[in-house]
């Protein structure tokens, strides 16, 4: 698409904002993204935030540590494979406490490119067990003393029937109240992010992200962006990527194993496909619409 049909006034795949939440002193702020354009992507982005503001040797779990949930330019544009979140800060469990990422699915990502961020900065730390409310630009630090002390699942069913079950809430349980060095944010209820983050916020007395977002996604090129899409399901996703074992005899498969979670098989039809019920037993390689068949119960 030629530069002169974009509109000036829309941000294509980045949003442009970051948004940046400090809990020591309960004040919200916005920068630009556009400093960070040039590493490319949800961990280029979360890294080099914590290699620019938070300096060799602090303490992970002192508040000048920060975490950083960061979000690519195709999150959320539905293009295959885009929806991994990157959790980035300081490592609760090596000697030297580096910076390292986590990531993981789920539907935080999306929730934060679609409320009109490609990051969000949690920084400083607070005196009472909070959590982050974000609807788009309404950002609210709100008190979490009602779920401190619960599970990731009993914290996601109680704030979503507080907030809404149209929020995505990303949240830590005891393991990262109690500072366990290894502990896993929790979001969508079952998608995890390791590499100790959970201790960090669990630090700040961040108890969850609760995350809701209604604006839409532009990108400048929305046929580039389909036929990637294409590509991507049908070369390099495929029925047989990741040198997965099926569980019936493919002309593609060297092996098979019937106790495989690869379960499609003759016989075994998806009633609703486009055009009539299509048989499931053999998904092979280069055909688009059989990518999702392997897993099919």
């Amino acid at each position: 698409m030629a530069d002169s049909k974009l509109d000036p006034n829309k941000s294509y795949g980045w949003t442009g904002k970051i948004l940046r939440v400090n809990l020591t002193d309960g004040t919200v702020s916005v920068s630009p993204t556009d400093p960070y354009k040039g590493y490319i992507g949800g961990m280029g982005l979360a890294n080099k935030i914590m290699y620019d503001e938070v300096a060799p040797g602090t303490d992970p779990l002192a508040p000048e540590n920060k975490v950083v949930f960061a979000v690519g330019p195709l999150t959320a544009t539905g293009v295959p494979l885009a929806g991994r979140t990157t959790i980035a800060s300081l490592s609760t469990y090596t000697k030297d406490h580096q910076v390292v990422d986590a990531h993981c699915g789920g539907m935080i990502g999306a929730a934060i490119k679609k409320a009109g961020w490609d990051a969000i900065v949690i920084e400083g730390a607070s005196d009472e067990p909070v959590y982050l409310k974000i609807d788009d630009d309404d950002v609210e630090i709100k008190p979490a003393d009602q779920v401190w002390g619960l599970g990731t699942r009993a914290t996601t069913e109680a704030l979503s029937r507080k907030e809404g079950t149209d929020f995505c809430v990303a949240t830590i349980g005891p393991a990262g109240e109690n500072l366990l060095p290894y502990a896993c944010i929790i979001n969508s209820r079952n998608h995890s992010a390791g590499a100790g983050t959970a201790a960090v916020l669990g630090s700040k007395k961040c108890k969850a992200l609760v995350v809701r977002g209604s604006q839409p996604i532009y990108v400048a090129d929305p046929q580039a962006v389909a036929d990637l899409s294409d590509y991507m399901l049908r070369e390099i996703v495929g029925s047989n990527n990741n040198h997965v074992v099926p569980s019936t005899q493919q002309e593609w498969a060297e092996y098979f194993d019937k106790g495989s979670r690869w379960t499609a098989q003759k016989g075994l039809t998806w009633a609703l496909a486009e055009g009539g019920p299509i048989d499931t037993g053999e998904p092979k390689p280069g055909e688009i619409n059989t990518v999702g068949y392997r897993c099919m119960k």
